[in-house]
């Protein structure tokens, strides 16, 4: 008889797989956690024009601006960046809209408000939603590698949202069933399961439209100057055409025929609207400011179609010169300029945007849940982890509850938010590991109500009249109902007095943790 045969792979002490067991476990948290950090933040971010709004309460508000008005606010800015030596390459003109119903000029050093007449009103700069929408779309990283994580983290979300449909059919079968009285455990795995079937359609397209804007990003970036010799600008003359060129063609017209300030961008906004009654005008870019090469393109919504907008450029005279065909181009262009507005939410008024933050709400809970779950499983097994348990529950809270502070001392006195945050993530995640999970089950919603109540008090005490205009009345309000809300739910699970855990499990919460 022949001896036993040993093993190809050799024995690994015990205190090893310990140690990589409970690495993997932790690699999987931390990439629950990237996961509920980005879909916190996007269904808070479906309101980035109203947080716009919210932030500089005072700015001038209007339906629309004429173009002599826009030509004003142009040659104010013109004359303001030579006589501050700044040098950008692009300006960004924001026209009134429904949407967002200001005259704004943006560029790389400043961002300046104007009145419907065209004149300087202040300050436009909103650095509070920047620093929201750039914690969603990369994670306050350098955006090349940002958008690669975000994109990752898309086609992942994908991979989960289509792989739970196949492997647990019975979630569409069950889609209606909530077995509440069939134990906390069994309840909570129902509810987990109730959302991602209900929200199913929602989930797979937000995740896809962010996967492909992320990726497609990525593969402009970086493919397309690998593909030629590694340079950059070739590769967007191909997408885009070549600056150079498309300048010169635009000069072949000469001079405008009115002589008003800035009589090109005059003439074309009154091109745009004689020739595009129904494509109103979102922004307007000046590429290679300054320069004997600039060339003004305007950005036009189609209320037809589900892209952001169309681009039109203009040549010297203020006459239509050519269109990048998002609207009319082929299928593949008109799809990739469609995933913005899928992926936001921008489209169909505040209806659509309140059933985005339900469903991306919705899916920040399934990510919570899943990990709770998860826990609550090991536990039942005899591997109880109350420290990751208490520091999951601590970084769920401490994400809504540091928006809220660096919010607020952004507002006050201009503290920089992104240090602020990321430093209150990582003290009050770790100090999860200490604090016993029955205090931060109540402990935590209670102090983000309080954070979260602070804002608008803040906000108020900061801008006064201005707070209680149209552009901030019904977001400070919405910000102390929900503050309302999380109070009460923290002073509800201290009258309960129970963990996640112990509710998953379907048992009282141990005296200590």
């Amino acid at each position: 008889m022949a001896g036993a045969q040993k093993p190809i792979w050799p024995r690994m002490p015990s205190g090893f797989v310990k140690g990589q067991l409970l690495a993997h476990k932790l690699l999987g948290l931390a990439l629950a956690s990237v996961m509920y950090l980005v879909c916190i933040t996007g269904a808070i971010a479906v309101f980035y024009a109203e947080f716009e709004r919210w932030e500089r309460p005072g700015a001038p508000e209007m339906a629309q601006a004429s173009p002599e008005a826009v030509g004003r606010a142009v040659a104010y800015v013109r004359q303001h960046i030579a006589e501050t030596g700044a040098a950008p390459t692009d300006v960004y003109v924001i026209t009134p809209g429904a949407e967002m119903p200001r005259l704004v000029i943006d560029y790389e050093e400043d961002v300046l408000a104007f009145d419907a007449n065209g004149a300087y009103a202040g300050p436009g700069a909103h650095e509070l939603t920047h620093f929201l929408t750039e914690l969603h779309y990369a994670l306050h990283l350098p955006w090349q590698i940002g958008f690669i994580v975000i994109g990752v983290l898309g086609v992942l979300l994908v991979a989960l949202i289509v792989g739970g449909a196949l492997a647990l059919p019975r979630m569409f079968r069950d889609a209606f069933t909530l077995r509440l009285d069939g134990g906390r455990r069994l309840s909570r795995v129902d509810i987990h399961n109730r959302l991602a079937v209900w929200g199913l359609p929602f989930h797979f397209l937000v995740a896809a439209s962010g996967a492909v804007m992320g990726l497609a990003l990525v593969a402009m970036s970086v493919a397309g100057p690998m593909m030629f010799g590694g340079d950059s600008a070739r590769a967007m003359g191909e997408m885009y055409g070549d600056p150079a060129a498309i300048a010169a063609q635009a000069r072949e017209a000469g001079a405008p025929a009115n002589t008003l300030p800035e009589a090109q961008i005059v003439a074309a906004l009154e091109t745009l609207a004689r020739e595009r009654p129904d494509n109103p005008p979102i922004y307007m870019a000046l590429n290679q400011f300054g320069t004997s090469d600039e060339i003004v393109s305007i950005g036009a919504g189609h209320r037809d179609r589900l892209i952001y907008s169309e681009t039109y450029r203009f040549d010297s005279a203020g006459g239509l010169m050519s269109a990048d065909g998002y609207a009319e181009g082929d299928a593949g262009r008109q799809v990739l300029a469609s995933m913005f507005r899928i992926h936001a939410g921008a489209f169909g008024g505040l209806a659509v945007k309140l059933l985005y933050l339900a469903f991306g709400l919705a899916l920040s809970f399934i990510c919570t849940t899943g990990v709770d779950i998860w826990l609550a499983k090991a536990a039942a097994r005899g591997r109880e982890h109350p420290r990751i348990q208490s520091a999951w529950t601590s970084f769920v809270w401490a994400t809504p509850a540091m928006l809220a502070l660096a919010s607020t001392l952004y507002i006050l006195w201009t503290v920089p938010a992104e240090p602020v945050f990321w430093a209150g993530l990582l003290l009050l995640s770790l100090a999860g590991v200490w604090i016993p999970q029955r205090v931060v089950h109540w402990l935590a919603p209670f102090v983000t109500g309080i954070l979260t109540l602070a804002l608008p008090i803040a906000h108020i005490a900061r801008f006064g009249a201005d707070a209680l205009s149209p552009a901030g009345i019904w977001m400070n309000a919405s910000l102390a109902l929900s503050a309302v809300f999380l109070i009460a739910l923290g002073a509800r699970n201290r009258a309960r007095g129970a963990s996640p855990l112990a509710l998953a499990q379907g048992v009282p919460a141990p005296a200590d943790a």
